[in-house]
């Protein structure tokens, strides 16, 4: 069965009209995320996996939500207990031989790290506590469990977090192919990009859609990042963390230098890339990144409709069907 295009598009609206009322939560549910994980990476991913989350079960007829907040916490922490308990199940030797480009290192790196620390329901408990401030039986709440089980959570979490944590690993793409890509890009050779592609590559703009394939990739992610952008977008290779990463500069007219607006994190096998993801819509990943690296950022709000995101686009009276069409990509 196929989704007729005119109901495609209104879930999309009614989408993007959910993201625009919850934009005034979104700092605060990010600083709880990344709280969470412990890495600003897998932050970005639990605010929209809770962000999912939360719009499908707008539909449960059961549900009223008379804080908002609260909400959105209790499905990130719910979301990040179930993700913990799925890895304590998978043996490390399992891990080892997926083959799901979807199941990326790091995840697993912050998990077993977790395993030996705090317990989920210890590091949720102590972020909402000692970050957020809240109330014993508002925590109790989000949690679904007791005061008395938060009361102890809080003791053992704060206890072992008194010990100090070890170095995370990392598995870095490799500097070589970033440094090739990084002058294709700035060559606008969208061809020799291209062929630096997996044919079965990933590419991500984060909160606005995943695509599949070299072909579809190329058509949206990089010829929008290559051709649709105000400013002149140039990359450059950085190192964040021990981790190669590509940050994207811009010159605009009302900026007297340049600024970084974007940044470029990649996943590489058998010598090509294998993924590729966008954080330009992410304005607390791009500032944490960016300003680690001592550089200076502008973000561009949460989404498409923000006044920051237009701003960037070189062809207004093209930019707009273009990306349209990367929505229904998209669905």
């Amino acid at each position: 069965m196929e989704l007729p295009q005119d109901f495609t598009q209104e879930v999309q609206q009614v989408w993007q009209r959910f993201l625009q009322r919850t934009e005034p939560l979104r700092p605060d549910l990010h600083r709880y995320c990344r709280a969470l994980t412990g890495s600003v990476w897998d932050a970005e991913d639990l605010v929209q996996d809770t962000l999912l989350r939360a719009f499908a079960k707008l539909g449960d007829i059961s549900l009223r939500i008379d804080d908002p907040k609260a909400y959105l916490f209790r499905i990130a922490s719910n979301l990040w207990v179930d993700h913990f308990r799925r890895t304590e199940e998978v043996t490390p030797e399992d891990r080892s031989m997926t083959s799901n480009p979807e199941q990326s290192m790091e995840i697993r790196d912050a998990a077993k790290q977790l395993l030996r620390r705090l317990s989920p329901q210890e590091r949720a408990a102590v972020v909402l506590k000692d970050v957020f401030d809240f109330r014993l039986e508002e925590i109790a709440t989000i949690l679904q469990t007791t005061v008395g089980a938060i009361k102890a959570a809080l003791h053992g979490g704060r206890e072992k977090l008194a010990a100090p944590s070890g170095p995370r690993a990392v598995a870095p793409v490799s500097e070589a192919l970033l440094d090739q890509f990084v002058a294709a890009f700035n060559a606008r050779d969208l061809e020799r990009v291209t062929v630096l592609l997996r044919a079965d590559v990933i590419g991500e703009s984060i909160s606005m859609g995943v695509w599949y394939g070299r072909s579809t990739v190329r058509d949206t992610v990089l010829y929008y990042n290559l051709f649709l952008q105000q400013g002149e977008p140039r990359a450059e290779r950085r190192t964040f963390r021990g981790e190669p990463i590509v940050v994207i500069w811009y010159v605009l007219d009302d900026l007297k230098a340049p600024v970084v607006r974007n940044v470029l994190r990649f996943e590489e096998l058998e010598g090509q890339l294998a993924r590729l993801r966008s954080f330009v819509l992410c304005p607390e990943t791009l500032t944490e990144i960016v300003g680690t690296l001592g550089l200076p950022v502008q973000t561009n709000g949460y989404g498409v409709w923000a006044p920051e995101f237009l701003a960037m686009q070189k062809q207004a009276e093209f930019a707009a069907p273009f990306l349209a069409y990367m929505y229904v990509a998209w669905a």
